[in-house]
């Protein structure tokens, strides 16, 4: 049941890039790309539900967490010692919640239908992630032969779909996020990588998503919302757990050195929030970067894709999240939304990539 470290290490001892290298002849700025930041919203009506955080013997315990999250075997070392309480709130789809219990031990054993032998299936409305974020202690987690220890700083995906065991000696305090699959479909590929691996929050959009989380939750606990603000509070969660999940692929498992991963995350944060833009030249993003275009590409260099096939790609599984979700009124406007101009060649492209027409796409609604 002891489950080992997660092993995997970036290799740092690349050769640094010079300044010059990097810039080129375009001046250094400590701007960044803006994160929308949640401000308080005045009491309406139509709150999501949100559960008291009271505390729970071992039998509410199990029952929670079965109807919070989903189906698991909840066994305790001490089951008249055991406490604990989990805030909980639901918004559209996604849920957020704050788990602080002492020593559980939980264990998933029942498979879908869509097992992994064909990856990950985002079309199965019943799958979900949950991305866990430990606040104190440490937790343990194995899936899929792969194992990890977790503590505060760090964070992981589950995947319900697939058996694992997930455990804790000592009082915790977590914040979980599940989140269906549908919902995630540009970042299938990088869910795939990075599922039961003890990622990092350190930089980039983590520390503002568990920020986001925190907030949330008070928010909803201290006000009434409008569907309206529901619906964006859902969306500002949705938009920084995909930055925090969306990287260019094999980054994190390359042998780039920290500097040049900086340099691409960057990139893939400020291409995504600028997807509707048709003019995302190699120029325009390395001088938004600050950066030279002779360093963007080579960045790109040692990656599986050049940067324009990189856009593509990213545009046209924009697209297909799109069509799949029903969030539009006519074609010609998400090909607008992901950058193209040309209905007819966005359509054209598209049905090359997935073997369907953007009209054809199934619905995951």
């Amino acid at each position: 049941m002891n489950a080992g470290h997660d092993t995997d290490k970036t290799n740092g001892t690349a050769k640094s890039d010079s300044l010059m290298d990097i810039v080129g002849e375009s001046s250094i700025s400590n701007s960044a790309v803006p994160f929308p930041l949640l401000t308080p919203l005045p009491p309406i009506s139509s709150t999501p539900p949100i559960s008291t955080a009271q505390t729970l013997d071992a039998f509410d315990w199990k029952r929670t967490i079965n109807d919070t999250y989903f189906d698991l075997n909840v066994s305790f070392r001490q089951p008249s010692q055991f406490s604990g309480y989990l805030q909980h709130a639901k918004l559209l789809d996604i849920g957020v919640s704050h788990y602080h219990a002492n020593t559980v031990h939980y264990k998933r054993t029942l498979v879908s239908s869509n097992h992994y032998s064909d990856g990950i299936n985002a079309n199965n409305s019943d799958d979900s992630i949950l991305i866990t974020f430990p606040v104190t202690g440490s937790v343990r987690f194995a899936q899929e032969n792969r194992q990890l220890i977790s503590s505060p700083g760090q964070f992981f995906i589950e995947l319900s779909n697939l058996p694992y065991e997930f455990y804790h000696l000592q009082e915790v305090s977590l914040y979980v996020i599940k989140v269906p699959l549908v919902l995630l479909t540009p970042q299938m590929g990088t869910i795939e990588r990075q599922f039961a691996r003890s990622l990092s929050i350190d930089e980039g959009a983590g520390r503002l998503l568990v920020f986001q989380i925190r907030q949330i939750l008070e928010l909803i606990q201290q006000h009434r919302l409008a569907a309206l603000e529901v619906k964006i509070l859902e969306q500002q969660l949705l938009n920084l757990i995909v930055l925090t999940l969306s990287a260019p692929k094999e980054v994190m498992m390359s042998n780039s050195s920290s500097i040049q991963s900086v340099h691409l995350k960057r990139i893939e944060h400020y291409v995504y929030l600028h997807l509707e833009n048709p003019a995302l030249t190699p120029a325009l993003v390395a001088a938004a970067c600050h950066i030279s275009v002779r360093y963007l590409h080579k960045l790109f260099a040692n990656l599986p894709y050049s940067f324009s096939e990189w856009v593509k790609e990213l545009r046209l599984k924009q697209a297909n999240h799109i069509l799949k979700t029903k969030s539009y009124v006519t074609i010609d406007e998400v090909a607008h939304r992901v950058g193209y101009g040309d209905q007819g060649y966005f359509s054209r492209i598209y049905k090359q990539h997935f073997g369907y027409t953007p009209r054809d796409t199934p619905s995951t609604g």
